[in-house]
């Protein structure tokens, strides 16, 4: 092995439905997700002297066990049966706890990035090591829009779906997913009562429309607004502005804007960029994240 950099993105949710509770404590879902051009930049290196260490920059995150690209290099050499000392760096900017995805995307990239450099793995057994890191890192191993069901971990590939552009507001809050798992299950304890939706065809049809609103959804904004008003203040926002089509993506804290015309989705971002009071990003879909510095 020697190096290799790699653009880490981010993701939104554009539907996420809460199915229910599964024996083993995890919930059943299902979920629309698109990747953007918001990203982190993660290198891996060869290190002398064994083991593996991290280093960032940019925002705080932890440097040991606790991160989940640290996790993701520990479990590619224990299934690889590779003996060597690895440096990750990861400069930061996404922010933690914002329902972006950027924890699982670093351990997609270290997934990706270690088989780029050794080989050692088939795609097969990427995909199937995947969900022990988390969720979403299945969908950031091809990272183009795609339906995600079970936990998270079955990734169906949607053909030719529309690239949109975002207006993303991070409210300076970290959001514990699993409180809001938790929450989740105190206001559906005598059953979930969804408001039904439609098949996921027809939603992936809706969304590829040329025109008309989105058809959003996510079941877990009403716990998430009761632990953390703020961010419900914060989708207040896009609204106050006219923006029909607004959205907090995964379990939060982030909420979005989504468009299909770049013009109209920058002037928005141009209004609100020099706010002192949150994080705001311009973002576009993409189709692939793998791609090397």
């Amino acid at each position: 092995m020697s190096s290799i950099t790699l653009l880490s993105p981010a993701k939104v949710n554009l539907t996420l439905e809460v199915l229910g509770k599964r024996p083993d404590g995890y919930h059943e879902i299902r979920s629309l997700l698109q990747p953007v051009d918001l990203f982190d930049e993660v290198m891996l290196e060869t290190a002398d002297g064994g083991g593996i260490r991290i280093s960032s920059s940019g925002i705080e995150i932890p440097e040991g066990e606790d991160n989940l690209a640290w996790r993701a290099a520990d479990l590619f050499f224990k299934e690889s049966r590779l003996d060597s000392g690895l440096a990750i760096s990861i400069k930061k900017k996404i922010p933690p706890g914002s329902g972006l995805g950027g924890g699982s995307g670093n351990a997609a990239a270290v997934l990706m990035g270690l088989n780029r450099l050794t080989g050692a793995l088939t795609e097969e057994t990427l995909f199937g090591i995947a969900p022990r890191l988390g969720a979403d890192v299945a969908f950031f191993l091809r990272s183009v829009a795609s339906a995600a069901m079970g936990i998270g971990e079955r990734i169906n590939v949607i053909k030719d779906f529309p690239l949109f552009y975002y207006v993303i507001l991070c409210p300076n809050l970290h959001v514990s997913t699993a409180d809001v798992y938790a929450r989740w299950d105190e206001m559906n304890a005598e059953g979930p009562c969804p408001e039904p939706f439609p098949d996921i065809n027809e939603i992936v049809g809706r969304f590829k429309e040329p025109a008309g609103d989105f058809p959003l959804r996510n079941d877990l904004e009403a716990p998430a607004f009761d632990l953390y008003p703020e961010i419900k203040a914060f989708r207040q926002i896009l609204l106050s502005l006219g923006v029909k089509n607004v959205l907090m993506s995964g379990s939060g804290s982030a909420v979005y804007a989504v468009f299909r015309d770049e013009f109209e989705a920058y002037e928005i971002y141009e209004y609100l960029k020099t706010s002192p009071t949150f994080r705001v990003f311009f973002a576009t879909g993409i189709r692939g994240w793998h791609r090397l510095i």
